[in-house]
């Protein structure tokens, strides 16, 4: 996206129209307080900004609107934007019209079809921006913001208080929220970022929430798997309590939840027995239960002593590895007096100091030695011992769940009998007690199959596993490393060219790596005290020169990677840190020997601003003299930049230049 024109119309219906070349580069020159720095204000309101800045006087009481006409790829862009009401400070209304030979309307032709918003997602759209969402650059959790148009403008304009300002690099980045903004989308504008990362950043989150309700699901299903077993135990003890387990020690055969399920699928078709239990059976029943839950509470504490003997016995353990450690650590300096690592003592007769052959060993370096083998070998035979106790420790934690699964069946056909012995005044026969048990037990084994225990847990874990695999691929692709390697070379690709240009430019500290920081988004370049940035390095010329490497190495990083940013650059002023040097050099000589037929040659022969350095590296650019009485544009010396390494970059740089009124 190029800008052709840049239209105002006054409010009595006058058009003025401000050509521009395409693929060249454009210098506005005239006399102070004529609207130039406004030119670059115009831009930003016609590419969907809703605050208007343009300086209130006599463009604000003439202007009715703002119009800028853009060239694209395959057709035109005309955008007019309405001036504000008197009082107000933004407006969102404006105008957009698509054409292959669109000219500037007339303003009979002008009306309000769109708003900013649209301008922003029509123009981003076709240059490639689209409704691609970027994730915050405060993680996952700030959630994406939508790259847009306006996110572009602020790498494609400098006003005249910015390309020489030493702390802000980028348009508006001084303004709250913009820094953000500049963080989260630069690295999608560098290419660093998927166009759908925000989508795939989603569809993680997603994801990942899916797979913990899953695991959830699958501990709570878990969980009620392991109560099955309890409850047909307690369902067991009931029925043949009530008589309905007509074989004699059914219970000793239920080995496992299939022969339980088949039980009481049984005991729940089999008619009632002819000879019910008496009350005294029922009596000697509870007492029986009580006996069994008694005994396998003794064998819990005895486990739970168990266990306590093992951890005391760790802990003790942990105390001597301790201590034993710090006394092989400390022996272990013996080493240095000629002694062997594996403690033999082979070279106690060697003096440490001399080499020389001693006539009799220290003694005490073999008392050390010996010593010191001891403690190893206790240190060792400890170590022995820790994977047996941790085999006991799991053999008693597996005894614990079985007794305490057994007791809680226990307990529970205890609570059962309890119950039925207090509803026992409601029923009207034992008949009607077995009756109510086979109830119990018909309702739990439907609600068994239709739960299906085992097929429910196959079925969850095999959703975790493919919800696993989903959240890993999405993981791989959104590597934040693989995104951090992918900006480092887009960076190290601009720093390179950054370097070359502040060295031309005799920049100070250019001839170092120059570079730029996203995380402070400023230059910063290597000096011999250290890292250097752009606030820490003097002069006003370093400022503005340091923007101008920084600006055109990103644009022609963006043109050279066909990145969806317009391919415009309007710089206010960039020889301000020359003035009034030159000037005052000259002594007003100047004023009088330019005229509208000398001026553009010495603009194009480097002349003009004297000796101006930061236009030397940008002379091979063409240079379009537009004066100020409104005339259109007219080429001086038609070369294109950057180089025919990459292909001819269609840039504009509106420079505003203090100069006498003949200019």
């Amino acid at each position: 996206m190029q800008l052709r024109s840049i239209i105002l119309y006054s409010k009595s219906g006058e058009k003025r129209v401000l050509d521009f070349r395409l693929g060249e580069l454009n210098i506005v020159t005239g006399t102070s307080q004529t609207g130039k720095s406004a030119l670059l204000d115009i831009v930003d309101f016609c590419m969907g900004r809703d605050e208007v800045t343009l300086p209130i006087g006599p463009i604000s009481r003439t202007v009715s609107w703002y119009a800028a006409l853009f060239q694209l790829t395959d057709t035109r862009a005309f955008v007019a934007r309405k001036a504000p009401a008197p009082g107000r400070k933004s407006v969102t209304n404006a105008m957009l019209e698509l054409g292959a030979d669109l000219e500037p309307l007339d303003f009979e032709q002008l009306r309000v079809n769109a708003d900013s918003t649209m301008v922003r997602q029509q123009l981003g759209g076709r240059i490639g921006i689209g409704d691609t969402a970027v994730e915050g650059a405060s993680g996952p959790g700030s959630g994406p913001l939508t790259a847009h148009l306006g996110h572009a403008a602020l790498l494609c304009l400098q006003n005249q208080d910015e390309v020489s300002h030493r702390r802000w690099l980028f348009h508006r980045q001084a303004e709250d929220g913009i820094r953000t903004a500049l963080r989260t989308t630069l690295p999608y504008f560098l290419g660093a970022v998927a166009e759908d990362q925000a989508a795939m950043q989603q569809q993680l989150t997603n994801a990942r929430r899916a797979l913990r309700r899953l695991q959830g699901e699958l501990k709570a299903a878990e969980e009620l798997n392991r109560d099955v077993d309890v409850t047909l135990q307690t369902l067991l003890r009931e029925a043949e309590t009530r008589g309905l387990l007509p074989e004699a020690g059914a219970l000793e055969v239920v080995t496992d939840r299939a022969s339980a399920i088949e039980a009481l699928r049984r005991s729940a078709t089999t008619a009632s027995l002819p000879t019910p239990m008496r009350d005294e059976e029922q009596r000697r029943r509870e007492l029986e239960l009580q006996q069994v839950r008694d005994q396998l509470r003794r064998n819990l504490r005895d486990i739970a002593d168990q266990r306590q003997l093992l951890a005391d016995q760790e802990r003790h353990e942990n105390g001597f590895t301790s201590a034993v450690g710090r006394g092989v650590s400390r022996l272990g300096a013996v080493q240095l007096v000629g002694a062997s690592s594996d403690g033999r003592g082979d070279d106690i007769g060697t003096c440490p100091a001399c080499g020389s052959t001693l006539s009799e060993p220290d003694p005490q370096v073999g008392d050390m030695l010996a010593t010191l083998a001891d403690l190893r070998g206790q240190l060792d035979s400890v170590r022995t011992t820790r994977p047996g106790r941790e085999r006991a420790l799991r053999e008693l934690q597996q005894e614990t769940d079985q007794l305490r699964q057994q007791l809680r069946g226990v307990e529970g056909a205890l609570s059962a009998l309890s119950e039925t012995e207090a509803d026992r005044r409601g029923l009207q026969s034992r008949a009607e007690e077995q009756a109510y048990a086979r109830g119990r037990i018909d309702a739990y084994l439907a609600q068994l199959d239709q739960a299906g225990p085992g097929g429910d847990l196959a079925r969850l874990r095999s959703q975790i596993t493919l919800a696993e695999q989903v959240v890993t691929g999405l993981e791989a692709e959104l590597d934040p490393q693989e995104v951090e390697d992918r900006l480092s070379h887009s960076l190290n690709y601009i720093s390179s060219d950054m370097t070359q240009w502040a060295d031309r430019l005799k920049l100070e500290h250019g001839t170092r790596h120059v570079r730029l920081d996203l995380k402070r988004l400023t230059v910063v370049t290597d000096s011999d005290e250290g890292v250097a940035e752009l606030m820490r390095i003097g002069s006003g010329k370093n400022w503005v020169g340091y923007h101008l490497v920084a600006h055109l190495a990103l644009h022609q990083y963006f043109v050279a990677h066909g990145r969806p940013i317009p391919r415009l650059l309007m710089l206010d002023q960039p020889t301000q840190p020359y003035y009034p040097s030159d000037v005052a050099r000259l002594s007003g000589a100047m004023a009088t020997a330019l005229t509208p037929s000398t001026c553009p040659t010495r603009v194009a022969s480097r002349r003009w601003p004297v000796e101006s350095q930061s236009l030397t590296v940008w002379s091979s650019l063409a240079v379009t003299r537009v004066r100020p009485s409104g005339a259109k544009a007219r080429v001086v010396k038609s070369r294109v930049w950057p180089p025919r390494r990459v292909a001819p970059y269609s840039a504009y740089a509106l420079i505003r230049a203090e100069r006498a009124s003949s200019v």
